[in-house]
């Protein structure tokens, strides 16, 4: 790959040697001792960045802090600056103060993905890749197929085979090469496949790990950027899902970045949440031991967040401790059920997995976790526009097969209305 020469407005460092430089060619991990990088960024955090330059809206907004040394040529689709709605009802079902969402199914491709892709892709052609290649159960493989189309890009997308028929479909629509994997490690397998094959093709491996590629994982952060200009304060939970546990750690890394610069007062506590097919944050949150490889236990509606080696994992793990948070795993019915709360209760639209955050915040309010004197802060990570065949399948009570006679209907009709609780 050909690298950049010139100077850029963040430096590059290793997390755990003394190894750093200027941000002057691409290195996705430390070449001194292999650890994973992290970036320092030339002026103090701000949430007005475009400093009168033609940059494109949404994240990149953010320039400033993000490690593309370019941003009016930036790769974009449009992603960013996702609602946040403030849902009545759902609070005055679970007795809470307030209970937000901010809808990351409002992004081109239906998930908080086209953040990381945004960033990530536009990075590869800073740096003069040809080709990119990914690992991905679910969104992240479609966002970056997308924003590789849009950069000229050639795709490689390595997917489990429990991955969902939808997923695929979407990433081989942008022009994708998908390989469908056959593993018992699911999402992990197929990143040890691409990190063997990566330097073999001249890949740029955009799997959404910081260990595996720093650059996308800044991404990530600019959802709390734009929460903390749609917020009048934060609330006393944030509650996120985890599968690689990439997002717990890019949001708490931004909300120490806010706090640092006097932005936002506080940091609120992170409830991690996870499917109790595979869990193992949540587990190491929840017994304070490392965390264990583990597998798919059974089948599940929360395959995208299914990883049973989550290379972010420990720092997850970190984040959520040092906010004083906690931990909770969720079944299939009750992920479910927070879906159709959020759909019939305030009219979003979330995927199963990405209804899990939404699930583990019901739960800890019904278990005494979260006091229901506490507000709650919570992402839909997903579209549900991308499985509604999950929402179809588990309830079926409100389809009706009627004929064409309009008094067949009439009484159809009727008798639904009646049954109304």
């Amino acid at each position: 790959m050909q690298r950049g020469s010139e100077k850029r407005h963040f430096s590059v460092h290793c997390m755990e040697c003394s190894w750093s430089n200027e941000g002057l060619g691409f290195s996705p991990k430390c070449p001194v001792c292999g650890a994973c990088l992290d970036f320092r960024y030339a002026t103090p955090f701000s949430l007005v960045t475009t400093g009168g330059r033609r940059i494109p809206g949404g994240i990149w907004r953010h320039w400033r802090h993000l490690p593309v040394a370019k941003p009016e040529l930036a790769i974009t689709l449009g992603e960013g600056e996702t609602p946040l709605h403030s849902c009545r009802n759902v609070a005055r079902h679970l007795g809470v103060p307030e209970f937000l969402v901010k809808d990351e199914g409002q992004n081109p491709t239906g998930s908080f993905k086209d953040r990381t892709a945004a960033v990530g892709v536009s990075s590869a052609v800073e740096h003069g890749a040809c080709e990119v290649a990914i690992a991905s159960d679910a969104n992240a493989g479609p966002a970056t197929a997308a924003y590789a189309a849009r950069a000229g890009l050639l795709c490689h997308v390595f997917m489990p085979e429990v991955s969902s028929p939808s997923r695929v479909a979407q990433a081989l629509s942008f022009g994708a090469h998908v390989y469908v994997t056959r593993t018992d490690g699911l999402v992990s397998d197929c990143i040890d496949l691409v990190e063997a094959l990566a330097e073999d093709f001249d890949w740029y491996h955009l799997t959404t790990a910081r260990p595996v590629n720093p650059y996308q994982a800044e991404g990530t952060k600019t959802i709390a950027y734009e929460l903390s200009q749609q917020l009048t304060r934060w609330p006393d939970w944030l509650v996120l899902s985890a599968g690689g546990g990439g997002l717990i750690v890019g949001m708490y890394r931004a909300l120490i970045e806010l706090a640092e610069a006097g932005i936002i007062e506080r940091i609120p506590r992170i409830l991690c949440v996870q499917g109790d097919a595979c869990d193992p944050i949540a587990t190491a949150v929840l017994t304070r031991t490392p965390i264990q490889r583990t597998s798919l236990r059974h089948e599940t509606v929360a395959v995208p967040i299914s990883v049973p080696w989550p290379l972010d994992g420990a720092e997850a793990v970190q984040a959520v401790q040092a906010t004083g948070g906690s931990a909770i795993s969720v079944t299939d019915p009750e992920i479910l059920e927070a879906q159709r709360h959020l759909a019939r209760l305030q009219g979003i639209s979330a995927s199963a997995a990405g209804a899990v955050a939404a699930a583990g915040a019901i739960k800890a309010v019904g278990e005494g976790l979260v006091k229901t004197t506490e507000s709650i802060l919570t992402l839909v990570t997903a579209s549900g526009l991308k499985d509604l065949g999950v929402v179809v399948s588990a309830d079926q009570s409100q389809l009706h097969h009627v004929p064409n006679a309009l008094e067949r209907v009439r009484k159809t009709v009727g008798a639904v209305r009646e049954s109304r609780p």
